[in-house]
């Protein structure tokens, strides 16, 4: 089911021809942030040839909706300042996501919270995954949370099988979670890993950027 229009058909294919390197996506985030932790835009800091590095949110925990499971503080203005050159986004289990902070359509299985695509994120039916150069997901962490959004818990290595043969070449896919979904190296590269800590009480997570190859 697809609770609203698809998007323009002339645009069918994204194009990341002029993607940005990790130095750039890096100078930009200090720009705007003043220290990246991920290293600085000579020398990223490398692990395993991944981009590793950790973001102390703090008690930066004010939230634009209370709904359950929103993004805290200003984390979705630090992974903008981290992908500049994104083109058309695809917010996956989407909620209540902050639209005017980060533009885009938006996947979710609630029907009453009305997004883009009324689906279930391990099919993406209906969902033309083809025009998407960018997906931010922050799925359920754990079954108890599945049950807060009152929803069944969702198979992840399912959902990244879906995008990875969905979306064109080149397309990232950034997945907030507590774990990291089974993936084919064929299909996907990992390209950085980053530590999310917030203030204390508060449960850590990791932010791991995959790339369509």
């Amino acid at each position: 089911m697809i609770c609203h229009h698809m998007l323009d058909s002339k645009n069918s294919t994204a194009d990341n021809r002029s993607s940005l390197a990790w130095p750039a996506r890096i100078e930009n985030y200090r720009q705007r942030f003043g220290a990246a932790y991920l290293g600085d835009g000579e020398a990223p800091h490398l692990e395993n040839n991944w981009v590793t590095g950790v973001w102390f949110m703090g008690n930066s925990y004010q939230k634009r909706d209370a709904y359950y499971g929103a993004f805290q503080g200003n984390f979705l203005k630090r992974i903008a300042a981290l992908f500049p050159d994104r083109r058309r986004t695809l917010h996956l289990f989407a909620g209540r996501v902050d639209l005017t902070a980060f533009p885009g359509d938006t996947l979710d299985c609630n029907p009453a919270l009305a997004p883009t695509y009324c689906c279930n994120a391990e099919t993406c039916d209906g969902v033309p995954l083809h025009q998407y150069d960018f997906v931010l997901a922050d799925p359920p962490y754990s079954m108890s949370d599945a049950e807060r959004y009152g929803q069944c818990m969702v198979n992840r290595n399912k959902v990244v099988q879906t995008l990875s043969g969905g979306l064109p070449a080149g397309a990232f896919i950034v997945w907030l979670d507590q774990v990291l979904p089974m993936y084919r190296k064929a299909e996907l590269k990992i390209e950085a890993v980053i530590g999310i800590v917030g203030s204390t009480n508060h449960r850590f997570r990791v932010l791991t950027v995959f790339r369509r190859l």
